[in-house]
């Protein structure tokens, strides 16, 4: 029997630094979690153990630090980015039934060998796997060690058994604590022998074997008098380092190698902890579904106590016009219904026209479950519409909005405890079976979950100040998104075939390029071939070297820049090639066959508010590079309009300015200053005038990095600068800003006091992390409670002046229209002869939408193409 022991803290950290930042929707970072279970499925399918665990250190002094103060003294703490993944990553081996093992007053590494201790004693096999080279003194004939290292995320692993060991090192395993006690650590600041280094350390063990041996021959003439003075000198730090180094395998560790055997998963706490971190493609590697739904209860049959029937339309469309609400599920053929109103309960098929013109006036007060959609599809059929009044989806989105879903389904069972059947009636047959149910069965149950869910959230949107932010912004962005997406916008297919046809000359020349450089042809796409040329033939340095070849990701190519130039080739080649498959292939395969490109927008995909875009996500074009720009040239209007591109101004420091109420930075923006150059200048205590590009660029890292609680850490990868410098330039601007500093105080003290941050229009994100007993969780928890407000009063802001834009055009009798918004940006289209009216409606209703202690600034320009209204 085989047991699998992984050393967490020591996996979990390799994972965080081999893999780049990534996050959740949410800012929650994740690519220390996602790492470790890349890492333990690989483990998994070579080692394939019949059990499983994983030591974890824990924050509390251990035996070690009570025998020698120094011990660890200048290890830096984890990061916030890595310490906040900790808890969700012991959640998830919980979920996958995988033992953990923590102890007071010791170490992982210590626990490793109890465990191995353990396993020797039960008979069984014990495979330790950590990073750190410490376990490789629990080798044995029963224990093995795998040294893992990850880098440019690529995960090599390097076993040693005895054997193994012996051939490396020249002495028995046990004994590389004799080594590191004449060696020392620095890393975990053991002294070691003062003046002995690594390779005398090396040499004296390799000919005496052991440190009591190395001292007993101290005066032989094989050990030089100067080594011999260091190691007469440092004899008690070498004991000292001795019992620091060595592993407690005696540790008071209770543990049964047969309580470890690998166990199936809780499939459904993984799914939806791999939902909640955005996990897609473990769930796919897992194999999970979404939880089972349990049976459907019999009232969802016939609506519960309502009666359902069968009524002409006629006077279906009369028991509708007098009612105070009507609530309604459709499939999305628009060919079924089922309606609920205060005088009776109603299912229609097939149809006709008439109906649906009568039922989607404004005569009817609607509500409806993602009205959205249904707007959309109306006006794909010609058809115009009023009347809607509430939206089910947006109100559970506005109570809740880092729930994973807000399809129909989930919203009835998170807030209303029903189960119900899923929409599988959402094709042109709206009549087909959907499982032991008719597709009128499954529209009936969902009906009565919109008058539930009406009845549930509308008191509480009102109870907890939402009612007018769902009334104002949400419920009319409705219409304003469907009539965007239904719109699309332009794109001349002729120049991105051009666009297209030029990149894919420049790929041919640098691929010619390439092939000079290097005196032959290959396949620039294969890792594996590119990897020979580079590192076989080329002999540049092999950064990332795998089982399976040799990493060209491009944090590898980055660090081979000026080293030989071919690597610039290779970056322009790829460069090249994924704006073409991505952007100019890419966008030609979904133009409709009215020369136009439609999206789809998300309105409750972000725990902020924001919007996102899909399919494609036209909020996602590159403009960073002189090529990705050009991309924008290929969107254009149609015959005889033109674009206007309307842009706010640093929206969410103006936000921040008036949230906080500091006066310099008030002062900047009042009087028009460039924010930038003025926080540079604070920061670094130089005149205005004579701010560098340099100090400008970092001040700007830093202003928009404080919305969002940017730590030292982050910073520093941003900039590329030293951790320490990034705190002294964070440090500053607090200073300076001394209203920006108090902002932050205060903001992370109401949300712990309330429990949720909210913006200036009342939008609500709770926030449990501020009670965790987790310091860790609570830092997140804090992180949030600060950008919350500001970005998502921004999303408030654009949104809300995206109805009155719209609003504004109408009541002007105007031809102009929203097509697009990019964030902070919106993209309208009108006939040539309405640009300057369109330009100053747009400037007008962005600019007034809010009154704040700083001026909004919206700037607005027309062109024919995107590019030349930006």
């Amino acid at each position: 029997m085989k047991l699998l022991a992984l050393d967490g803290n020591s996996i979990f950290n390799r994972a965080f630094y081999g893999i780049r930042l990534l996050s959740a929707s949410d800012g929650l970072y994740t690519n220390a979690v996602y790492g470790f279970l890349a890492i333990l499925r690989k483990l998994m399918a070579e080692d394939k153990p019949d059990a499983i665990c994983v030591a974890f250190d824990l924050p509390a002094p251990t035996f070690r630090h009570e025998m020698y103060q120094g011990y660890k003294a200048t290890r830096k703490g984890m990061p916030d980015e890595l310490a906040v993944q900790l808890p969700w990553l012991k959640e998830l081996l919980d979920a996958l039934k995988i033992p953990r093992y923590e102890l007071p007053g010791y170490e992982a590494d210590d626990l490793l060998g109890a465990i191995s201790e353990k396993c020797s004693q039960s008979g069984w096999d014990c495979v330790i796997v950590t990073g750190d080279r410490d376990s490789l003194q629990l080798i044995n004939k029963t224990t093995r060690v795998k040294l893992v290292s990850t880098k440019m995320g690529q995960t090599e692993t390097v076993e040693y058994d005895e054997a193994a060991f012996v051939e490396k090192y020249g002495f028995e395993p046990s004994r590389l604590v004799d080594l590191k006690a004449l060696m020392g650590d620095s890393s975990d600041c053991i002294p070691g022998v003062p003046g002995v280094g690594e390779k005398t350390a090396m040499e004296l063990m390799q000919k005496y074997g052991s440190l009591d041996r190395v001292y007993e021959n101290l005066n032989g003439p094989d050990i030089k008098p100067s080594v011999r003075a260091k190691l007469e000198a440092g004899r008690e730090k070498a004991l000292i380092s001795y019992k620091l180094a060595k592993i407690a395998k005696d540790a008071p560790l209770e543990l049964d190698p047969a309580a470890n055997l690998v166990k199936a998963p809780d499939s459904d706490r993984l799914y939806r902890l791999f939902t909640r971190l955005e996990f897609a493609k473990m769930i796919e590697a897992y194999g999970l579904k979404p939880p089972a739904e349990k049976a459907e209860p019999t009232d969802a049959r016939d609506g519960g106590t309502l009666i359902w029937a069968d009524a002409a339309p006629e006077a279906v469309i009369a028991a509708c016009a007098g009612s105070e609400a009507v609530y309604f599920a459709c499939d999305k053929a628009l060919s079924a219904f089922a309606i609920i109103t205060s005088g009776g309960a109603f299912t229609l098929a097939e149809v006709q026209p008439r109906f649906i013109e009568d039922f989607f006036s404004g005569k009817i007060k609607k509500v409806c479950h993602e009205a959205k959609a249904v707007m959309r599809r109306l006006l794909e059929l010609g058809l115009s519409f009023d009347g809607f009044i509430y939206d089910t989806a947006l109100a559970s989105y506005l109570l809740n909005p880092s729930e994973s879903g807000y399809d129909l389904a989930r919203c009835a069972k998170r807030l209303l405890g029903r189960e119900i059947p899923a929409a599988d009636f959402d094709g042109e047959n709206a009549l087909g079976l959907n499982g032991s149910f008719s597709a009128l069965d499954s529209l009936k149950a969902h009906a009565l979950a919109v008058r539930e869910l009406h009845a549930y959230t509308r008191p509480l949107l009102k109870e907890q100040g939402m009612e007018e932010l769902f009334n104002s912004i949400e419920l009319p962005l409705c219409e304003v998104l469907a009539d965007m997406e239904f719109r699309g916008i332009a794109v001349d297919r002729a120049a991105l075939a051009r666009y297209g046809k030029t990149l894919g000359e420049g790929i041919n020349g640098l691929t010619a390029e390439i092939y000079s450089l290097a005196g032959y042809e290959f396949n620039i796409n294969s890792t594996k071939q590119l990897g020979e040329l580079l590192f076989d033939k080329l002999r540049l340095p092999p950064y990332g070297k795998t089982k399976t070849g040799y990493s060209t990701s491009v944090e590898v190519l980055e660090k081979l820049l000026g080293m030989h130039p071919i690597i610039e080739k290779i970056m322009d080649y790829r460069k090249l090639t994924k704006l073409k498959s991505t952007y100019a292939d890419g966008l030609a395969d979904v133009i409709a066959s009215d020369g136009r490109i439609r999206t789809s927008f998300n309105m409750t995909a972000t725990a902020t508010g924001r919007l996102s875009s899909a399919e494609p996500n036209l909020q996602n074009i590159p403009v960073r590079t002189e090529l990705g720009g050009e991309l924008r040239r290929m969107f254009v209007a149609g015959p005889g309009m033109v674009l206007i591109d309307a842009d706010y101004s640093q929206i969410e420091l103006r936000i921040l300015a008036h949230l906080s109420g500091d006066e310099t930075m008030i002062k900047a923006f009042a009087d028009g200053e460039d924010i930038h150059r003025v926080t540079a200048s604070q920061v670094f205590n130089t005149p205005p005038e004579e701010v560098t590009s340099i100090q400008r660029s970092r001040a700007k890292a830093v202003n928009f990095g404080i919305v969002y609680g940017i730590s030292d850490y982050s910073l520093a990868q941003d900039i590329n600068v030293t951790r320490a410098e990034a705190k002294r330039y964070i440090d500053s601007y607090l200073e300076k800003y001394s209203g920006v500093r108090r902002y932050m105080e205060e903001a992370v003290a109401e949300a712990r006091r309330k429990g949720y941050a909210s913006t200036l229009f009342g939008r609500r994100r709770y926030l449990p992390e501020l009670e965790s007993k987790n310091y860790n969780i609570r830092s997140f928890g804090e992180r949030v409670a600060l950008n919350m407000p500001v970005q998502g009063t921004a999303a408030d802001i654009i949104k809300l002046a995206m109805v009155k834009v719209r609003a504004r055009f109408r009541a002007e009798g105007m031809k102009a229209a929203l097509l697009l918004q990019i964030h902070d940006e919106l993209i309208a289209e009108c006939p040539s002869e309405e640009a300057e009216k369109a330009k100053d409606i747009m400037e007008e209703e962005m600019q007034g939408v809010v009154a704040l202690r700083v001026p909004l600034v919206a700037e607005a320009h027309a062109g024919g193409s995107w590019y030349e209204a930006k």
